[in-house]
């Protein structure tokens, strides 16, 4: 059968997605046997009265969704909603974000350029249609980095410039030019780690702090 981390995973990709095991349709036997997976997970903890991290999304919105004195009644403990990354926000944040927020009092900072969670589910049109999705609201751009040199801003600037999804700005700083970029090549993250230890044992060893 399959393994216990691809279980889980899918698990929560359908939760993320507020998918109950009710409502999904197996088109194949070993869809089928996740399903029945997942349909007993939950009447295992229904009778252990426990929850999963998944679950503190997903069953509040179903809440909301079944009494709607009740929303009304934590929209109103949360007059105002400030969300931090709102890019890498998926299905179940999202519809708890809108449901929440429908007073309209809702801050997001985020940006499309960094969004880099799509794999865990995040959706990014969640921030692209966030104007349509709360009309009136204000857009204030923060276009100014205090962190990095031109030379990183520059490149960065030239890479996102094709992304597909974003909305436009370019980012500037007053920083100086710095260093120019070095471009190592490898072949995966572990090769990666490794290239930029030995380089900084290296750049140690001819009496660069570690810092």
């Amino acid at each position: 059968g399959p393994d216990l981390h691809f279980v889980q995973s899918q698990i929560s990709k359908w939760k993320n997605r507020l998918k109950t095991p009710g409502q999904l349709d197996p088109q194949n036997p070993g869809d089928e046997q996740l399903v029945q997976i997942y349909y007993n997970y939950e009447k295992i903890k229904k009778q252990e009265c426990v929850l999963d991290f998944d679950d503190l999304l997903l069953l509040p919105v179903q809440m909301f969704k079944q009494n709607e004195e009740m929303l009304e009644k934590y929209r109103e403990k949360f007059p105002y909603i400030l969300i931090d990354e709102y890019q890498d926000t998926n299905m179940a944040q999202y519809a708890f974000i809108r449901q929440l927020g429908a007073h309209g009092n809702v801050c997001a900072t985020g940006d499309p350029d960094q969004a880099i969670y799509g794999w865990r589910g995040a959706d990014i049109s969640n921030i692209l249609d966030f104007e349509k999705d709360f009309p009136g609201c204000e857009q204030v751009l923060l276009e100014e980095n205090y962190r990095s040199t031109k030379h990183i801003l520059q490149a960065a600037q030239q890479v996102v410039e094709h992304n597909t999804q974003r909305k436009d700005k370019t980012v500037f700083t007053e920083n100086t030019y710095g260093d120019p970029i070095t471009l190592i090549t490898v072949d995966d993250n572990n090769e990666e780690s490794k290239a930029i230890a030995i380089r900084c044992r290296a750049l140690q060893n001819h009496g660069r702090d570690f810092k």
